[in-house]
């Protein structure tokens, strides 16, 4: 599935509790600071000339690296701005200075800045490029799950050379994206995967890996290490064997992505995630769910959203009704809430960050691709920065074949690798360019107080009505449309596909 909302989230939550306060700074010191023309224009201008200007300002300011005369009396600018940011928001140097000694939020806010001084300050932010790149590396896989989709199976004819490969995350690089999440298939079960893998990490890009789990033996999760991946996302579908193996199948899965997943939580400096797809067939699981995670001592249990595409568009009864997922959204609420700091759940629903506004203020809020924080007035309007749904906006997906789409859920090829390069696609291609916009979202999503942080799912939008800007049925709030598409569903036949559902939402 999807790995757009988990990684990230480079650190466990008790060290990722101290980064909502630097991150809301240097937005706000952007806001600030970026607000004014000249500036921005200035901005510009150094990064016209140098991809990298901001992103090796950082690390100068963060004594990651010396810089000559020439170089560093033009890195001047961006580091006192900077500075004048820290002293307005009363944060500590050297604080500062250790948070941007890592590549990570380096890269980070030299995208921030770079796009801000594009875009201006909106809500939800608009970037210049995404800060993460879903890869779906491979159409491989060893598994025939139900919900796949990606339909993967056998490897695909088309699938980039390794060349083409290396080509992309120099690109990627080059650009300021944060973080790749390789995917697939399953990524592993290509032998380039490893070179690719570890050029990334030396490029200093944050490495996640979505995987079934039933390769990741002791010396594979090692090797995964070695070559830099930090964040390591385990899909199990039920706590009862039976139940995954049939979802996923193939008998024995269960127990081989059991052991995956344990190898994972012994391996030291590996972040380990159990991703569970909800569904009719395993929600009333979710008290299970949690505790067998607790129990095998992973980091995070994160909440999939069930979309009707590829293989999944076979089984779209099993998609949960609104009120359903409401519930389960409010169960969640709950775990996070009251739940030790060493273990998070989070969702890929967006609209959990209503979920989260709407309990208490003195609670915790999701922050999307972010994790979680306590609420408070700064945490909520950085949740508006973010911006819920991601989709084209914060992040986009590569497929095998070096196809773009605005997400792994949306299958719309907005360009091609092979003959575009990435950063004109993520700039200038229509669909994506649409889905940075929320004025113009249909229904309640339109009209909705928490349209900012959240925004409905594009991808299940896309999935039921055929058109990115229509209602995400998933939510409560949009109950009439889903029950309005589902009379003309009953209706009209049993059974459907959802192109026919589109077409009877016309």
């Amino acid at each position: 599935m999807s790995r757009a909302r988990s990684a990230l989230s480079a650190r466990s939550r008790k060290d990722s509790s101290q980064e909502p306060e630097p991150i809301y700074s240097a937005l706000n010191t952007v806001n600030v600071f970026l607000g004014n023309a000249i500036i921005r224009k200035v901005i510009r201008g150094l990064c016209a000339d140098d991809k990298q200007a901001i992103y090796d300002a950082l690390s100068f300011y963060s004594g990651q690296n010396t810089l000559g005369r020439l170089k560093k009396l033009k890195m001047l600018p961006i580091c006192a701005f900077v500075e004048l940011g820290r002293l307005s928001f009363h944060v500590d140097k050297s604080k500062m200075q250790t948070y941007f000694s890592q590549q990570v939020t380096r890269r980070g806010l030299s995208n921030i800045i770079k796009s801000v001084a594009e875009y201006g300050i909106s809500k939800p932010l608009k970037l210049q490029a995404p800060f993460l790149v879903v890869w779906n590396y491979t159409n491989a896989c060893n598994l025939r799950c139900k919900h796949c989709y990606q339909g993967a199976g056998r490897m695909s004819k088309d699938e980039l050379t390794l060349q083409e490969r290396l080509n992309i995350v120099d690109q990627l690089a080059d650009n300021d994206v944060v973080a790749i999440a390789f995917s697939g298939g399953e990524a592993l079960l290509r032998d380039d995967f490893w070179e690719v893998a570890r050029y990334a990490s030396s490029k200093g890009l944050y490495l996640s890996l979505a995987t079934n789990g039933t390769l990741l033996t002791k010396d594979v999760v090692r090797r995964l290490k070695d070559v830099g991946v930090e964040y390591f996302e385990i899909s199990l579908d039920s706590v009862d064997p039976a139940k995954h193996d049939a979802f996923r199948g193939v008998s024995g899965a269960w127990e081989r992505t059991m052991a995956g997943i344990q190898n994972v939580v012994a391996q030291k400096g590996a972040y380990s995630c159990i991703a569970n797809t909800i569904t009719n067939e395993n929600y009333r699981e979710l008290d299970d769910l949690v505790t067998l995670s607790k129990r095998v001592g992973v980091d995070r249990t994160l909440i999939f959203n069930f979309i009707p595409v590829g293989r999944g568009s076979d089984v779209i009864d099993i998609d949960l009704p609104p009120e359903a997922r409401e519930h389960v959204l409010q169960q969640m609420y709950s775990y996070l809430s009251g739940q030790e700091e060493s273990f998070e759940i989070l969702t890929t629903a967006p609209q959990f960050s209503r979920v989260c506004m709407m309990n208490s203020k003195k609670g915790v809020m999701s922050l999307a691709h972010f994790g979680a924080a306590g609420f408070s007035d700064k945490v909520g309007l950085l949740a508006e920065y973010i911006g819920g749904c991601g989709a084209g906006r914060m992040y986009c997906a590569i497929q095998p074949n070096g196809i773009v789409t605005p997400c792994v859920f949306l299958p719309i090829p907005v360009g091609d690798l092979r003959s575009e390069s990435f950063i004109d696609i993520w700039k200038n291609a229509e669909v994506m360019q649409s889905l940075r916009e929320r004025h113009d979202l249909k229904e309640h999503c339109g009209s909705c107080d928490y349209r900012n942080v959240c925004g409905g799912c594009r991808a299940r939008a896309y999935a039921y009505f055929n058109d990115i800007k229509a209602p995400d049925i998933g939510c409560i709030n949009n109950l009439s449309a889903y029950n309005e598409l589902m009379q003309k569903a009953r209706a009209s036949s049993v059974g459907l596909d959802t192109t026919e559902i589109a077409e009877l939402s016309l």
